[in-house]
């Protein structure tokens, strides 16, 4: 049987991670709000323990993901004329990714992060966008797009990008296509209503939970933490959530208004929450161990739509991603911990994962 045809839309990025020796975590907290800073001593030489060089960006990670799970997977996007952008456009060939697609520009070099690992596993991002930014619908190939079975749309980094609107006009011509969309923060920024009609052409949607809560305009209910603020009521722990996972069912109700298909919210540790419109489903996470925690949300969504692209059922989906994201967890870097679709059932074999789930009333 002929695998089925992705194209990958987005970012990517030539990544550093460095991890330091000498680090610390300052905790900050008021009446109102909490903030986490890193802190390296400042007019100081820090000593560095580990580097890796690897590749990034979430149209990059999701493509090689593809790939792996066995789809014909295409990457659409730009880097610069240069020698990370050589390495990027390699990487994704040798990982049997279509690449033809890329563009080259010599307006700015490849878009370009520096990753700051912490003793407990989180990092700091020093992003510089690059190329990306010079990345807009003139330089989608729109005739081959048709020809695909799903496209997957990740956040862009130009503002006011008219490729969400041409994505529109190819899925609108050729209904057969499936949709995909992880959002960026210029849509959560304009809310639900801007984007009704791309939603109601999204097969899956793709946020995390504060994601969520900005893109509706919809606060979730607080899970074992008491507010004077209603809009944020406590909900009491049920057997469909455990007692640390927030409630999001509110947020999903305001999603299936506009059409779209399927919603998976993430909350790192916390789990992920996720619905067809029909029943509300919670999978919780294997491990709180991480090595490295960037790439695990495209991990998990490359994992979920593989399954929906295999023929899983929701329940199966949601097990992918899970495994998916916590092998990637488990490595420097967003693509090395990246599964096969073998590797995945093997480990699903092993282990327990238990998800719950009620009617979406």
């Amino acid at each position: 049987m002929k695998n089925k045809k992705i194209f990958t839309i987005g970012g990517a990025t030539f990544d550093i991670f460095i991890k330091a020796h000498d680090h610390s975590i300052i905790r900050i907290r008021d009446q109102y709000s909490s903030k986490e800073l890193l802190c390296l001593d400042y007019g100081g030489k820090v000593k560095i323990d580990e580097v890796h060089e690897t590749y990034g960006g979430g149209a990059t990670n999701t493509a090689v993901a593809f790939s792996r799970m066995g789809f014909d997977a295409s990457f659409v996007g730009t880097v610069g004329d240069d020698e990370y952008g050589i390495k990027v456009l390699e990487n994704l060939k040798k990982e049997g990714v279509d690449a033809r697609h890329a563009k080259m520009t010599k307006k700015d070099m490849t878009a370009f992060s520096t990753i700051l690992n912490t003793f407990e596993g989180d990092r700091t991002v020093l992003a510089y966008a690059g190329a990306n930014m010079f990345f807009d619908s003139d330089d989608l190939p729109v005739d081959e797009l048709v020809k695909s079975d799903w496209i997957f749309l990740n956040h862009l980094t130009l503002p006011k990008s008219k490729i969400p609107n041409t994505i529109l006009n190819v899925l609108k011509k050729n209904p057969k296509i499936k949709l995909a969309w992880n959002p960026g923060h210029e849509q959560f920024e304009e809310g639900i209503k801007k984007w009704k009609e791309l939603l109601s052409h999204t097969e899956i949607l793709f946020v995390n939970k504060e994601e969520a809560s900005l893109f509706t305009r919809t606060p979730y209910k607080l899970a074992g933490i008491k507010s004077d603020d209603p809009k944020c009521h406590n909900h009491l722990p049920s057997a469909f959530l455990p007692p640390y996972a927030d409630d999001v069912c509110e947020i999903m109700y305001q999603f299936f208004k506009t059409g779209v298909k399927m919603v998976v919210i993430t909350d790192g540790k916390n789990g992920a929450q996720a619905s067809d419109g029909k029943r509300m489903y919670f999978c919780p996470v294997i491990t709180h161990k991480k090595v490295d925690t960037l790439g695990a949300g495209d991990a998990f969504a490359s994992g979920f739509a593989s399954a929906r692209m295999l023929g899983k059922d929701f329940e199966t989906a949601l097990k992918y991603g899970t495994i998916n994201a916590n092998s990637v967890i488990s490595f420097f870097g967003a693509q090395k911990g990246l599964l096969t679709a073998k590797e995945i059932d093997k480990q699903l074999k092993k282990l327990d994962i238990s998800v719950t789930s009620i009617k979406l009333n």
